[in-house]
């Protein structure tokens, strides 16, 4: 068995979030919502998000040199948004998430980063799952935080010139195909601010998002499932990530699935399904 499972890692290059059942079931009780655009209703409710929001992931990011909030279409919106309104030069390391370089071709991939350019960078790490220490760099700082929520509580330090903060419901909760996002910025974002002037985002998945916040802790998901992951990377003789659906491996074994020298990342997600943690 374990040899079949092996050869189904080695096959996967995506990692992706179990289906949570109680999530699940919570999505049965969220109708389809709908206001008036420009009568106050949507964004009374997105206020009340974002107000939720910065509570429930104060223990790991202070958001409050971040007043400005727009919601998106899950995090791969936010890098549509960044990539349609930057003209400077920017960077991102070996291994870290690919999309903003495959939809603008312009991002500088580098194993060292230089001083001056703008720096587009994921943490936890795309390349592992794993918590990242950042230095409080020069560079400005597009931060993507996709995988908050499939992890347990760590305080994360914040470069002093990060513009935007990135989140999403997609990863810690199984929720890939509602397409809800965060993004919290120092100044007003060039395309966002004038799309939520005019009440411009999808109601029902904010609607989603509220219902998670109310109804789970940041890091609910990620507790229940970490004996899972623990007792799978055990019986596969794997390396544990941070986030709660992935293993690494220095495994030669593995070698397709390496993002980042010689570490694998390994999908847990599939062996997940079905698992009672109730």
């Amino acid at each position: 068995m374990n040899k079949h499972i092996k050869t189904l890692m080695k096959k996967n290059p995506w990692v992706q979030c179990p289906q949570i059942s109680s999530v699940q079931k919570l999505l049965e009780s969220i109708s389809i919502t709908n206001f008036t655009r420009g009568d106050g209703n949507a964004t009374k409710r997105l206020n009340e998000l974002e107000e939720l929001y910065r509570f429930w992931i104060k223990d790991i990011i202070d958001l409050k040199e971040f007043p400005y909030c727009y919601f998106v279409n899950g995090v791969t919106d936010a890098i549509n948004q960044w990539i349609a309104t930057e003209d400077r030069p920017w960077q991102y390391l070996e291994g870290d998430y690919e999309y903003a370089n495959m939809i603008s071709g312009k991002g500088n991939k580098t194993k060292y980063i230089n001083n001056t350019d703008v720096l587009y960078i994921s943490n936890p790490a795309c390349a592992t799952g794993n918590f990242i220490k950042l230095k409080d760099i020069e560079n400005p700082v597009i931060l993507d935080c996709a995988y908050l929520g499939s992890t347990e509580k760590q305080k994360m330090f914040i470069p002093k010139n990060t513009e935007q903060v990135w989140f999403s419901f997609s990863k810690g909760w199984g929720l890939v195909g509602q397409r809800a996002g965060l993004v919290f910025t120092k100044q007003p974002h060039k395309s966002l601010d004038p799309m939520k002037r005019v009440e411009g985002w999808n109601y029902t998945s904010v609607e989603v998002a509220l219902a998670i916040v109310k109804c789970f802790k940041i890091d609910t998901v990620a507790s229940e499932y970490k004996p899972v992951q623990r007792r799978l990377c055990q019986e596969l003789n794997l390396e544990p990530s941070d986030c709660f659906f992935i293993a690494t491996s220095k495994d030669e074994e593995y070698k397709e699935r390496r993002r980042i020298k010689d570490i694998a990342r390994l999908d847990l997600s599939y062996l997940m399904n079905g698992e009672n943690i109730a």
